[in-house]
This record gives structure tokens, sequence and C-alpha cells, in this order.
């Protein structure tokens, strides 16, 4: 009981204490702040320290402007000066690029004028001439893979098998031993030779480069008929026709073997795709009395 009285006592005693503040609050509301002694000497102190700052601040600039200004037209000149003299080295630069890549053209074009005429005296057979140009065009480029192709092909026409294959080795190296089409010369050069297993063994080469050219096959084909060795000359020269299905040369070397090998009925296969490829073929009378001879 006495803790519910003392509990009113305070509610009433809290009531007239708001209500007391609420009369005077208008009072209070009033007074200015701004008007404190206190208040208006901390403000009057920041607003000296502001100008004293200020002032210190445009001194300071001041100077710094005193001790760049006589130097800055001279900055100016140098930088100008530099900018020139960049911009004369740029087009410098562009004058002698320029130059180097007419130059670089224009040796392109005498070249590949050069490898034109060559081929065509080597197609005139006048291999002396082909010989002598190829020759110039080394002197300007030594690194001329289709140049010494060239020089190669005049040798083998020549019969010089020598030369032939001491230029196409050095190819070789130039080439870093990738090119199918040396090692196919080689062969080639071997077979010519009566060396018939180095022409295998380069054959193979060519091949393993580049085992989509039929006749890299053929001449390979040819080479195992060359050795007696029947059977791969006909899976070779097989191969070789599915890359050209169409081709007489195949066709009549695939005919030539069957009969050799005495397989009529597939020498009557490929005589019949001949036929059809090429019917005005002088050798299909030969071939179909040579295949009804067969046993």
């Amino acid at each position: 009981m006495l803790d519910i009285i003392l509990i009113i006592i305070a509610v009433v005693a809290g009531f007239f204490i708001i209500r007391l503040l609420v009369r005077k609050f208008p009072y209070l509301a009033n007074i200015n702040v701004n008007n404190l002694p206190e208040v208006k000497a901390n403000r009057q102190k920041q607003l000296i320290l502001q100008n004293r700052l200020y002032r210190l601040a445009n001194e300071f600039w001041v100077k710094i402007k005193e001790l760049v200004e006589p130097w800055q037209d001279q900055v100016n000149s140098r930088f100008k000066n530099y900018y020139q003299r960049l911009k004369v080295i740029e087009k410098d630069l562009q004058r002698r690029g320029q130059e180097r890549l007419s130059s670089a053209i224009s040796k392109s074009q005498t070249l590949d004028e050069m490898l034109t005429q060559a081929r065509q005296q080597i197609n005139d057979e006048d291999y002396q001439a082909a010989e002598n140009l190829l020759i110039d065009v080394l002197s300007l480029d030594n690194h001329n893979v289709e140049a010494y192709k060239l020089l190669a092909e005049v040798y083998r026409a020549r019969k010089e098998y020598e030369q032939a294959r001491e230029t196409l080795e050095y190819l070789l190296k130039l080439t870093h031993e990738s090119d199918p089409a040396v090692y196919f010369s080689l062969a080639d050069i071997a077979k010519q030779r009566g060396n018939l297993k180095q022409a295998e063994e380069d054959y193979l080469k060519s091949i393993s480069l580049s085992d989509d050219n039929y006749l890299y096959f053929l001449s390979l084909a040819e080479v195992y008929l060359d050795l007696d060795q029947s059977e791969k000359a006909l899976s070779t020269a097989q191969r070789a026709l599915i890359l050209s299905p169409n081709n007489p040369k195949i066709l009549d070397f695939l005919i030539n073997l069957s009969i050799i090998i005495q397989d009529q009925e597939l020498a009557k296969q490929y005589l019949n795709k001949l036929r059809e490829v090429n019917p005005e073929n002088n050798k299909l009378i030969e071939f179909g009395e040579q295949i009804d001879a067969l046993k």
C-alpha cells in the first residue's frame, strides 16, 4: 500500500515540474547565445586567425611568383625548341621509313621479274642464261628459296646431278628441312642416278611432310615397281588415285601394274575408268588386247 502512495506522489511531482518548464519555455527560446560574452570572444579569435592565415598565404604565393617569373620565359622557350626538334626527328624517321619501304618493294619487284624471266629461259631450254640470271638473283638475296629451286632444276636438266644435289641439300638447311618439294627433287635425282633406296627414302620424307600430293605417291609407286615390290607399288598407286581419282597417268600406271601382276579383273576395272575419263586415249586398244591375253 505504501508503494502505491509513493508512486502517486512521484507522478504528481513530475506533472508539476513539467508544467513549470512549459510555462518558462518561451523565455528560454528568446535567449540569444550569440550575445554571450564567451561566444563573442571565441568567434573574434577565429576571425583574427583566419585573416592572418590568408595574409600569410598571399605573401607566400607572391614570393613564389617573383622567384618563378624570371625563369618562366626561358622554360617555355626551351620546351618549344625541344618540341620542334621532336617534330623534325619524327618527320625524318617517317621519310627514312618510306624510303626503305619503297626500296624493299622495288627490290622485291625486281627479283620477281628476274625469277619469271629465269623460268621462261628454262622452258626455252636456255639453261646457261637461266643459271646466270639466277646467280644474279642470289647476289641480291642469298636466301631466296625459289632461286635455289630453279637453279637445281637447271642443273638437273643439264644432268649435272652432283651440283643439283648440293644445291638442294643447302636448300634443306635454308628451309629447316620442312619443304617436301626439296625432298621430292632429291628423290628424283637419286632415281635418275639409279639409287632407288635413296629415292624411296626421300619420297617417303616428302610424303611425311605433305600427304595430299598424288605425285609424291605415284613417284614412290614407280620406285617400288623398279624394286620389284609389286604389292607396295599397287597400294601406293591406289593412294595416289584416291587423291586424284580421274588422273589418266595414275590409271595408266595401275593398268600396267595390274597386267604385270596378272590381275585381269583389276586391270579391266582401271581400264574402264580410263575409258570413262579419257575416251580418246591412244593406249586403250593396246591395253584391252593385253588384258584379254591374261589368263
